[in-house]
């Protein structure tokens, strides 16, 4: 087979200080084996930034050349902290050159372009695992805030024009459903290996094949939707191509100059060629309740805990995962009924100080002491100390048992429970406090403390 005969290429507009960072991530991939060129639109406004492209291109290994861009008219395309302006004839400048792009990439003979824009990272090993795919389209995935104060959200789409949801013709979904099938391709993109989409940019390997069938970026005229993005992906659908997103090697995008903070860590982290292990069981859950997807991490959650999956000390975390995601969701009452069925199989103070915590949210005091209580009792596994609910064991339930009988007026109990906190933790402020406050509220009803009372 021959090697394969790559072309890579971008229309680059851009600040010299990411500019930088993009060519030495072209520089620094794994290209073993495969003939490399490069093709540019200088179409820089910065100076800087034309003698960074110059640079490189003179220190390039592989063939390259620098190319003018067409003239500009209208306005232009502008950037600032918050989110990227692309008036609608700055879309089709830059259409025309990926067009110009694929053209000659068609005319040399190239077996593969890959379109990088200039805002991005790459792991070593991306354009090997995206050459090892044998897709005729396919794009490395990134995540970017779009605005500053939203969820991380991917490059690529399911339907329409960023539509991340399974594509159900006829039949509306409630905002709450679409919200949850959307976190449930994001939890898929977050795992390593390759994915079918609907749409992808910034970031792909274009086959000859596909090529040769008359992929391009020129707008579609019927076609409302925005970005010349939009308008190749509808395309390559139409002429029958499939398109594929590779998730194990994540590029980084330098969307907003704060975003110039994390490519140190990126790249650092990116000087290892071992990917990621798939996240699977309790794990693929907690990966998604870190990047806040509550909905899928419920469903993984259940999965795990209804198949009887992991040890006793996993099956609690992921009950009380599953409680948290519930009460996310805005359903205590589903997560109170979860633990005190759990209860009842398992004799563990985590699950039982939860409930009583739960309860004392809506002020049931009484309900609340039994399972405070109850939690105090627990036996204490072997492993006890080294578990992250270790302190449910001993001054947790003393001091909410506290305040259980302070609500309820009965402070001798208060003081009883108090004073047991403070012997396993004897220089909590909180409990601290709370003595002087017990004390005085004894004092003033002419009452001493009584430590060895039952409450």
């Amino acid at each position: 087979m021959n090697s394969p005969r790559l072309l890579i290429a971008s229309p680059i507009r851009q600040k010299p200080e990411i500019l930088s960072l993009f060519l030495y991530s072209l520089s620094n991939l794994d290209t073993a084996g495969t003939d490399i060129h490069y093709m540019f639109f200088d179409d820089n406004t910065s100076p800087a930034s034309s003698r960074l492209l110059q640079q490189f291109v003179r220190q390039s290994s592989g063939a390259a050349v620098i190319l003018a861009p067409p003239e500009e008219e209208g306005s232009s395309y502008s950037r600032d902290d918050n989110t990227h302006r692309w008036p609608e004839d700055a879309v089709w400048r830059v259409a025309a050159m990926k067009d110009q792009i694929l053209q000659s990439a068609a005319a040399a003979d190239y077996t593969h372009v890959f379109l990088a824009d200039s805002d991005l990272l790459f792991h070593p090993q991306t354009l090997k695992a995206l050459l090892e795919s044998g897709k005729e389209l396919v794009s490395a995935v990134f995540w970017t805030r779009w605005q500053a104060d939203t969820l991380e959200m991917p490059q690529v789409w399911l339907h329409s024009e960023y539509g991340q949801h399974p594509l159900i013709r006829r039949e509306d979904l409630s905002p709450q459903e679409t919200w949850s099938q959307v976190q449930r391709f994001y939890a898929r993109l977050r795992q390593p290996g390759l994915h079918e989409v609907g749409g992808l940019g910034a970031c792909t390997l274009i086959s000859r094949q596909a090529l040769l069938r008359g992929v391009r970026f020129a707008e579609i005229p019927n076609l409302g939707y925005w970005g010349e993005d939009r308008h190749f992906c509808v395309r390559a659908a139409a002429l029958g191509l499939q398109m594929y997103v590779e998730t194990t090697y994540p590029a980084y995008h330098i969307y907003r100059s704060s975003d110039l903070e994390g490519c140190s860590a990126y790249l650092a982290a990116s000087a290892s060629a071992v990917p990621a292990a798939a996240d699977t069981g309790l794990s693929a859950a907690m990966q998604s309740i870190r990047y806040g997807y509550d909905e899928a991490a419920g469903e993984l959650l259940e999965q795990f805990l209804e198949d009887n999956q992991g040890t006793e000390d996993e099956r609690v975390t992921a009950l009380l995962e599953l409680d948290a995601c519930y009460g996310r969701l805005g359903d205590t009452v589903k997560g109170l009924g979860l633990l005190s069925a759990a209860a009842a199989g398992f004799s563990r103070s985590e699950l039982t100080f939860r409930i009583g915590a739960k309860l004392m949210d809506v002020q049931a005091w009484d309900e609340a002491i039994r399972w405070l209580k109850q939690s105090l009792a627990s036996p204490r596994p072997a492993n006890w100390e080294s578990l992250p609910g270790k302190d449910t064991w001993t001054w947790m339930p003393c001091i909410q048992l506290c305040v259980c009988y302070s609500r309820l007026g009965s402070w001798q109990s208060a003081f009883k429970y108090n004073e047991q906190g403070l012997a396993y933790a004897p220089d909590n402020p909180v409990m601290l406090n709370n003595r002087s406050a017990l004390l005085d509220k004894l004092a003033a009803a002419g009452t001493q403390p009584d430590s060895e009372q039952t409450g």
